[in-house]
């Protein structure tokens, strides 16, 4: 990923554990991907749940994006399987400390933040991260005015999920990217 990159970031909330919704995701992300780009699934996995089981970003350079998504609707349904989709939006990257997958022990932790907050130093200043990727509202209408990727050892995970639960407009869980087959 590069700052000339827009990530969609679209969330599902579903009870349906991974070897169900996995199918109906690749049906879905299937009319989301019309170029090049990449396709990334997240599971979350903290014991402390927030009401996204999943959430998908969708990676593309800035030239190749294609913002259909904004024309639709927020949130759609597969009601026939027990899902929700919200749409939260593109964002751009602000803030790249770790542009690629690395197997190092560390766990992700997802915060999507609050429109209101205008204090990004406290989340730079938080000391238990390795990384911290900061991604910002590329459009007004996004859901959230930034979604922060905290890249965190396995044993500070929670620690660090505490903090960020206690800062009002912070929607936050440890996610784990899944293996599903490419599209």
């Amino acid at each position: 990923m590069t700052k000339d990159t827009i990530l969609q970031f679209v969330c599902f909330i579903t009870k349906l554990e991974l070897d169900e919704f996995a199918p109906k995701w690749e049906r879905y992300a299937v009319k989301l991907v019309t170029k090049k780009g990449e396709l990334t699934l997240q599971q979350q996995v903290s014991e402390t749940k927030t009401k996204f089981q999943y959430i998908s970003q969708h990676e593309w350079p800035d030239k190749d994006s294609d913002f259909t998504f904004m024309n639709e609707r927020k949130s759609e349904h597969f009601p026939e399987h027990n899902v929700k989709v919200v749409q939260i939006g593109g964002y751009m990257p602000v803030q790249l400390q770790r542009k690629n997958q690395q197997d190092d022990g560390a766990i992700k932790l997802i915060a999507l933040v609050g429109h209101d907050e205008r204090d990004l130093e406290f989340y730079k200043q938080l000391s238990l991260y390795r990384h911290l990727n900061i991604h910002q509202a590329y459009y007004e209408s996004c859901s959230y005015g930034y979604v922060m990727e905290f890249f965190v050892p396995e044993n500070k995970a929670d620690e660090l999920l505490q903090q960020l639960k206690q800062r009002p407009g912070v929607e936050s869980g440890i996610y784990k990217e899944c293996l599903v087959p490419h599209m």
